[in-house]
C-alpha cells in the first residue's frame, strides 16, 4: 500500500529501507511517523524537495527526530514538500508534485529508485570505504526516491493538497502513518490540513525546537503535528514541548505554560475581518453550521471582535518572509555543500550558475522580492512597515485575548478565550486551475491563516467535512488550553 499510494500521489521524498532501533517501552512505542523534508536526519536525506540539495545527508539528527526516536516511533519516510517550504499547493517539488490523496488518481506519476548510502564513511565500491575524520565505523542505509513519470498524467478532478507541508498533509490523511511533522511559516500545516480532512496544530513560536530546522524564515517558522487523532496530537506535542538550549529561540521552562484548564463559560472571539465575502458557498455553510450548533451549547458564548490589522497581514507576511528567504538562501553557493553545476563563465561565475539550475521558479522569485524589501530603497518603504503591522497585530491580539501573553503578560481582562474562524475560504482548487494562477493570486490562498503566524500564536486546524476545516486559536503560551477545547469539540461530533 504504501509504494502504490507513494507512486500515484508522490508522498515521499525518501522512504527508509533500512528500519532503525526505536525504544518499545517508549510513550510512542508502536506508532509511525513522516517527517518533512526540511528536517535533517542521519539515517535518510534531507532535500527540502530541492535540486540543490538533492543528495544532501546531514551529519547530525534534528532535536525533533532525536526525541520521537528515544520515545520509540518508527520514522517511514521524508515527505515531499514546496521546495524550502515556499507555496501553498505541494506542486513546486523538485521531485514532482504532491497530490491530495482524498480524490481519485488513476495513473501513476512518478518511479521509485533504491539508493543507499554509508553514515560514516564514503563508499567508493565493493571493496573500499573512505572514513570521514573522526569516525571508526560507518552505518548502511538503503531508501527509495521518487523519480517523476516524463509522460505522467494527473486526473482531470484532482485537487491540491495544499502546502507547504502537503506531503507529510497526505501521508496522514492515506493512512500510512500515524502522525506526521510539518513546519508552519504561514499556514503550512493548517492549509494541508484542512484539505485533506485531518488535524494540523501549529504551536506558539518557540515551543518546539527548531534545531536542525533548514530554515524558510527564522521568526516565523514552526514545527507543528498532523493527525487523524486529536489525542494523538496533544500526546506527540507533550514529548516534543521542551526547552533546547541548541535553539536560541526556544523558549524558556519557566515561561511555558502548561495548564490546559478551560472554563466552565467559554467565550470565542469570531473576527468581523475574517468573514471574507469572497468565501466559497459550501465552506459558509458549514461555518454557519457549526456556529449555530455551538450557540445552542449553555457552556459556549460567541462574540464578534475586531482585529484590524488582519487587513495588512498578508502583504506584510510575504514582505517578511521573503526578506528572512533571501538571506537564508544565501549559503547555498556550490562550494561548501549540495548541488555544484559543472559549466560557467567569467560571465556567469559558478556560484551564480549553481543557483540559477538549483533554485526553482517560486524560490528565485522570493529570493528576488526578499532583496528588494532588504535594498537601500525597500528596507524603509517595505521591511520596517511590515514589521510595524506585525507588532500592531501583536497588540491587537492582546487587546482581545483574556489570558495574558507568555512573555509579555499584556490581555485584557473581559476579553475571549478563543478565536475560530475558518482555515481556507474554498475547497481546494482543481490542479488544473491552480496551474494557470499567478503567484499574486495563489498567495491570497494564506489569507486566514498568516495572521496567527505573524503573532505566534497556538492554532489548530480542525476538520469539519471533506478538505473543510476551521482553526480555533489561543493566546500566546497557551497552547495546552487550544487542544483541550479541541479535544471537547471532537466529542461532539459536528461534521
Amino acid at each position: 500500500m504504501l509504494r502504490q499510494l507513494s507512486l500515484k500521489y508522490n508522498i515521499f521524498t525518501s522512504i527508509a529501507l533500512t528500519k532503525t532501533e526505536s525504544n518499545s517501552a517508549g510513550l510512542l512505542a508502536n506508532t509511525s511517523y513522516a517527517l518533512k523534508d526540511n528536517l535533517v536526519t542521519r539515517d535518510t536525506p534531507t532535500t527540502c524537495s530541492s535540486k540543490i540539495l538533492a543528495n544532501y545527508v546531514s551529519p547530525f539528527d534534528s532535536t525533533v527526530s532525536k526525541l520521537l526516536t528515544q520515545e520509540g516511533s518508527q520514522l517511514i519516510g521524508k515527505t515531499n514538500m514546496d521546495e524550502f517550504g515556499m507555496g501553498n499547493s505541494s506542486l513546486n517539488s523538485h521531485f514532482g508534485p504532491t497530490l491530495n490523496p482524498l480524490y481519485e488518481q488513476k495513473s501513476d506519476i512518478v518511479d521509485l529508485e533504491e539508493r543507499e548510502f554509508w553514515i560514516g564513511g564514503e563508499r567508493l565500491n565493493e571493496e573500499i570505504t573512505f572514513k570521514r575524520p573522526y569516525t571508526d565505523n560507518y552505518l548502511h542505509r538503503k531508501y527509495l526516491v521518487p523519480k517523476v513519470r516524463s509522460d505522467y498524467k494527473i486526473d482531470p478532478q484532482m485537487r491540491i493538497v495544499g502546502g507547504s507541508s502537503g506531503g507529510s498533509a497526505a501521508a496522514v490523511a492515506a493512512d500510512l502513518v500515524d502522525y506526521a511533522i510539518g513546519t508552519d511559516t504561514g499556514g503550512s500545516v493548517r492549509l494541508p490540513s484542512c484539505y485533506t480532512s485531518i488535524f494540523g496544530f501549529k504551536p506558539s513560536y518557540g515551543r518546539i525546537s527548531r534545531w536542525g530546522l533548514i530554515p524558510y524564515a527564522q521568526s516565523l517558522d514552526t514545527i507543528g503535528i498532523m493527525s487523524k487523532n486529536i489525542n494523538l496530537v496533544r500526546k506527540v506535542f507533550g514529548i516534543l514541548d521542551k526547552h533546547d538550549s541548541a535553539d536560541p529561540t526556544s523558549v524558556s521552562q519557566e515561561n511555558r505554560i502548561y495548564d490546559d484548564k478551560v472554563d466552565s463559560q467559554i467565550k470565542i472571539g469570531i473576527p468581523t475581518e475574517m468573514s471574507l465575502e469572497g468565501m466559497e458557498n459550501d465552506v459558509k455553510e458549514k461555518w454557519r453550521k457549526l456556529l449555530k450548533q455551538l450557540q445552542k451549547l449553555p457552556e459556549f458564548e460567541l462574540f464578534l471582535i475586531s482585529v484590524p490589522s488582519l487587513s495588512k497581514s498578508l502583504p506584510a507576511y510575504y514582505t517578511l518572509v521573503t526578506s528572512e528567504a533571501s538571506s537564508n538562501l544565501a549559503r547555498y553557493d556550490g562550494i561548501r555543500y549540495g548541488y555544484r553545476t559543472g559549466e560557467y563563465t567569467n560571465l556567469e561565475p559558478e556560484f551564480a550558475k549553481t543557483r540559477s539550475e538549483g533554485f526553482g521558479p517560486e524560490v528565485k522569485r522570493r529570493i528576488i522580492l526578499g532583496s528588494y524589501s532588504l535594498s537601500s530603497y525597500g528596507y524603509n518603504s517595505h521591511f520596517m512597515n511590515a514589521t510595524k503591522v506585525r507588532s500592531k497585530l501583536i497588540q491587537e491580539f492582546n487587546s482581545v485575548f483574556k489570558e495574558p501573553h507568555m512573555l509579555t503578560k499584556d490581555h485584557n481582562p473581559d476579553g475571549v478565550d478563543f478565536i475560530l474562524c475558518p482555515t481556507a475560504t474554498s475547497l481546494p482548487p482543481l490542479v488544473s486551475q491552480y496551474q494557470k494562477v499567478t503567484p499574486v493570486e495563489s498567495y491570497m490562498n494564506d489569507i486566514l491563516t498568516v495572521p496567527f503566524s505573524l503573532a505566534g500564536l497556538p492554532v489548530l486546524s480542525i476538520p469539519l467535512g471533506r478538505s473543510i476545516g476551521f482553526q480555533l486559536a489561543g493566546q500566546l503560551g497557551h497552547d495546552y488550553k487550544v487542544l483541550k477545547l479541541a479535544q471537547m469539540i471532537d466529542e461532539l461530533h459536528i461534521r
